[in-house]
């Protein structure tokens, strides 16, 4: 597999804590673009870009990119995928791929128009060996009668954006996205949903931009979880975004219970993941990575030996899209598959802030 020429959109946290060191080490970074020409230039600068861009149309234009990976604010992801199939270039996108379903259309329209390969993140429901295994068991246990699903943490620092509605924030689009692909890609769509979200603390601290901004430099990275982890948030944001959400899908009569927030300040304290059947039960760390198995009279557990190694789902999106270029194949989280995790999202959305039940058939 050769080594792709990539560009990376958007310079903040998740560009520079996960993508940009992998695609620096593993492929070929050409240049980088950021709206805040600062936060380009240092980040070109850690990583060996070629160039960087205050404009994301120069680096989509630029011939010597081949691949993009779109890793800016919510609001922005389908515009930017969408330009970048236009313009020729295979892309992965982050979560969430869309904040409307035309959006979402539009981005597979140009997606098979072009020809290009893109990734919808997140990608680890469909390649993670976790649930590949998770999806090869649930011939043997039976009927699903239902199952819980927690995501949490206790908030983003580092942009006022997650805190924002009118941008697509809040724990629904950022956290509950990763279960409702894991859904979506084991049992498919729920014929219909239900939820509830709260706004639990309607003011959040963050850091300032300029102090994100400053942290992009080498002496940084090493030191903790991300590049900016000693710098203590001060700037007040209003919350308009659910930081609490809980959202019911319902597959047939058998329930799967969705839980994401931004209030989880301790560590959580059951598996994230438990699913119940009528001829067993199974627990799932994701990370660990550990399956739980158990049925009456006997338990088995699947560890690292038998899963294999569990990648970081950024670094299994660059490879994959890279394989999938290579070989002229289509990605297997394909944006079709980004679709429909986009309308199970906009369904609980919808459904959390009507009140009603909405049905997806």
């Amino acid at each position: 597999m050769g080594k792709l020429r990539f560009g990376v959109i958007g310079c903040g946290n998740v560009a520079n804590n996960y993508y940009l060191p992998y695609i620096a080490r593993n492929h070929q970074l050409v240049a980088v673009a950021d709206v805040v020409a600062e936060r380009a230039r240092r980040t070109a600068e850690l990583w060996g870009a070629e160039r960087w861009y205050d404009d994301p149309g120069k680096l989509l234009r630029d011939p010597q990119v081949e691949a993009v990976v779109i890793a800016t604010s919510h609001e922005s992801h389908a515009e930017l995928a969408t330009r970048a199939a236009e313009e020729g270039k295979h892309f992965v996108v982050q979560k969430p791929m869309a904040l409307s379903l035309r959006e979402a259309e539009e981005v597979v329209r140009k997606v098979e128009k072009s020809g290009v390969a893109a990734v919808a993140e997140p990608s680890e429901a469909v390649l993670s060996p976790v649930f590949r295994a998770l999806k090869s068991m649930l011939p043997e246990l039976g009927r699903h009668c239902y199952s819980l699903w927690h995501t949490g943490h206790s908030g983003p620092t580092w942009s006022e954006a997650f805190f924002d509605d009118a941008r697509g924030g809040g724990a629904l689009f950022d956290l509950a996205v990763y279960d409702v692909a894991r859904l979506v890609t084991l049992f498919g769509e729920p014929s219909r949903v239900a939820a509830a979200g709260s706004v639990l603390l309607s003011e959040r601290r963050v850091l300032r931009p300029e102090e994100v901004t400053a942290a992009i430099r080498r002496d940084t990275y090493g030191r903790g979880v991300y590049y900016f982890h000693d710098l203590k948030p001060s700037l007040p944001v209003k919350v308009t975004a659910f930081d609490n959400f809980a959202g019911v899908l319902d597959y047939g009569g058998g329930l799967a219970v969705i839980l994401a927030n931004y209030v989880t300040f301790a560590q959580l304290l059951m598996p994230p993941i438990q699913l119940y059947f009528t001829d067993g039960a199974v627990s799932v760390h994701p990370y660990a990575p550990l399956i739980v198995v158990r049925a009456k009279g006997w338990e088995r557990s699947l560890g690292r030996e038998q899963i294999g190694e569990v990648k970081p789902y950024y670094h299994a999106s660059i490879d994959h899209l890279a394989e999938c270029v290579a070989k002229g194949e289509k990605p297997l989280p394909s944006v079709e598959w980004g679709y429909r995790v986009t309308k199970v999202l906009l369904a609980l959305n919808e459904a959390a802030k009507t009140g009603k039940t909405v049905s997806l058939a």
